[in-house]
């Protein structure tokens, strides 16, 4: 199934995954949604609703944990900032996402509140790794947020084919500026001396 996305101002076409999701939604206010113990189940805050998200599958993590490790290694051994994983993100329109990886920037860093245990502002770059039931969402609802809070980088990584999308705020949108497959090295703009190849990073178990 086609369809079209737009991320504020650049539109682009686009297979959608034809997986229909259902998600809770309870309409409640910022504060109560801070009050609300931690999970299960999940939620998302958006546009002052708390919606219920899915629980990443095993492959799903085992794709963040490889590439996260791959990324800490990076980033710490050249004091580049900090890499993060799935904690709530409190964006400037009050939305609140738990994405699955986010760094930091020395210069950004000062956002992440430690006392809260999560981080306001836009970070410097996003990563969401996109499942059957959560693509949609990803791309749409969330990447829009993105967009308007000038999230400059974003990392779309598909879970089954391992294929990276890597996309760049402009003040039109987000411009997509590299699809990398699963076996050709992903060579990210914001690390220009790191290369990333998915297959060998986080092989699909038929090819353990």
């Amino acid at each position: 199934m086609l369809g079209i996305q737009r991320y504020r101002g650049i539109m682009r076409v686009v297979r959608a995954m034809s997986v229909q999701v259902q998600s809770r939604r309870i309409p409640m206010s910022r504060e109560q949604f801070l009050q609300l113990p931690e999970g299960p189940p999940f939620y998302d805050y958006v546009n002052g609703e708390a919606i219920e998200v899915n629980r990443p599958s095993v492959r799903h993590q085992e794709i963040l944990l490889a590439l996260s490790a791959a990324l800490h290694t990076h980033v710490s051994s050249r004091a580049l900032g900090k890499v993060l994983l799935e904690v709530n993100l409190e964006l400037p329109t009050g939305n609140i996402y738990t994405p699955d990886l986010l760094f930091y920037t020395p210069q950004t860093a000062e956002q992440i509140d430690l006392s809260r245990g999560y981080v306001r502002g836009a970070p410097d770059l996003v990563v969401e790794i996109l499942s059957p039931s959560t693509a949609e969402y990803d791309r749409t609802q969330k990447m829009s947020d993105y967009a308007a809070c000038g999230v400059p980088w974003v990392w779309l990584i598909d879970q089954e084919t391992l294929l990276v999308e890597e996309y760049q705020w402009t003040p039109e949108g987000y411009l997509r500026r590299q699809a990398v497959d699963a076996r050709t090295p992903f060579r990210p703009l914001l690390f220009p001396d790191l290369t990333l190849e998915m297959a060998q990073l986080a092989p699909p178990a038929d090819n353990r």
